[in-house]
């Protein structure tokens, strides 16, 4: 099994000692402290919250997707895009990995490939539409 310590190493700031089973001032080996990690981090999974965080990365990840291929379908380069959208480069490059956070950056960024954001909030019965 390979492990992303990226993600370990901040998932274990979250984890406290007594959620790892470390007594107060109890020194461990590093290869324990994997072990408890390990451990940790399958509870962590089976917690209702975590699928939860989990689904907002996935529709984060799927959303930066749709912009970088917003940008490849209008034949444009990341620095063209800046350039339309008045920012510098790493941001439309951020938004690329990450999504965008606001519908102003997402509009914007459509707007900069030549495209337009229509936004539909829907019920069962009943729907709205912001242009």
């Amino acid at each position: 099994m390979k492990i992303d310590w990226e993600k370990a190493e901040a998932m274990a700031e979250a984890m406290t000692d007594e959620e790892a089973g470390i007594k107060p001032g109890e020194k461990i080996t590093p290869e324990e402290g994997r072990r408890l990690y390990l451990e940790w981090s399958a509870k962590v999974r089976k917690r209702p919250s975590y699928a939860a965080a989990l689904r907002r990365v996935e529709e984060e990840q799927k959303a930066a997707r749709a912009l970088r291929l917003m940008r490849e379908r209008a034949k444009m380069t990341q620095r063209e895009v800046a350039r339309r959208m008045d920012v510098k480069a790493p941001a439309v490059s951020r938004l690329e990995r990450f999504g965008a956070s606001t519908i102003r950056a997402l509009t914007e960024y459509a707007r900069a490939c030549g495209y337009s954001i229509r936004i539909v909030a829907e019920s069962k019965t009943d729907s709205f539409a912001f242009a």
